[in-house]
């Protein structure tokens, strides 16, 4: 159900950029909730009127896939978890999920994934965003349309509810308090990473905090990357988008190519060159 609410004023956003593309900009880590009792679940749709007619060509073209209900009817069908889906102006182009809660017991309740009002325009950076990026270079060559990359963005919104239901509630919510807390020293002392507070955040954090959402990141993008193989199966530029996904990770993401599995997940093999 789609409810319809006040379209909101556009405002610049605060978030640490860890992309110059600013796909996730205006995106805090620090941003859950404590659980609260609520009689809703599956999922609300909360989108302002003059966004509505988008919205909706976005959704059909996600649940244009058997992958694509998969992952909309688990949230939907739900009676123990609300997933809220909103579009915002201030948004843009990008998109982000946050507002999570979870039980006394540290299962996931609740979150919020935000969608831009323009989210089938702006392709996000090749870096953190291989799959997704791999459309960029098809829109001049072949007929690519925009409603195709909004979906593979949801697509990849929702990759991010699923990992962080998946995810240790605790050592999640330590993550996000202390990378909250050195981009917020970071962007203070000049960019210094050898900041002795910095330094002894990350190694509370047993990582870097870019190594940690990168990750995240990832993970994301697998999800992205099993709807966009199936939605355009048949289609004429299936193997340059492949090829282009291959591209991107042995370019920017090396470490993580045994993840994205592209031999196993591509409906066409041969497109592997």
């Amino acid at each position: 159900m789609i409810i319809p609410v006040a379209a909101e004023p556009v405002h610049a956003s605060s978030g640490w950029l860890l992309s110059s593309n600013d796909y996730h900009s205006g995106l805090g880590f620090n941003n859950d909730s404590a659980a609260v009792s609520r009689d809703e679940h599956g999922i609300k749709e909360v989108i302002p009127k003059e966004f509505q007619t988008r919205y909706q060509k976005w959704k059909d073209e996600l649940l244009a896939t058997d992958y694509g209900r998969t992952l909309w009817e688990q949230y939907a069908s739900r009676t123990d978890f609300l997933l809220t889906v909103k579009v915002s102006a201030s948004r843009k182009s990008g998109a982000g999920t946050d507002e999570f809660e979870w039980d006394a017991n540290g299962n996931l309740i609740a979150a919020t994934v935000t969608l831009g009002k323009d989210l089938d325009k702006g392709y996000p950076d090749p870096v953190y965003y291989p799959v997704m990026n791999s459309l960029a270079a098809q829109n001049e060559m072949y007929n690519v349309t925009g409603t195709l990359l909004a979906s593979t963005k949801m697509a990849h919104e929702i990759g991010h509810v699923t990992f962080t239901s998946q995810a240790n509630s605790q050592v999640f919510k330590k993550q996000n308090r202390l990378m909250d807390n050195y981009y917020g020293i970071f962007l203070k002392n000049g960019f210094n990473t050898r900041d002795p507070k910095l330094v002894a955040l990350e190694n509370e954090l047993g990582s870097s905090p870019l190594s940690i959402w990168e990750d995240r990141e990832y993970w994301s993008e697998v999800n992205a990357l099993h709807y966009l193989v199936q939605r355009i199966s048949k289609e004429s530029y299936y193997c340059s988008v492949i090829n282009k996904i291959k591209i991107n990770l042995e370019d920017y993401a090396s470490g993580y190519e045994s993840r994205f599995d592209l031999a196993n997940i591509a409906f066409r093999p041969a497109c592997l060159k």
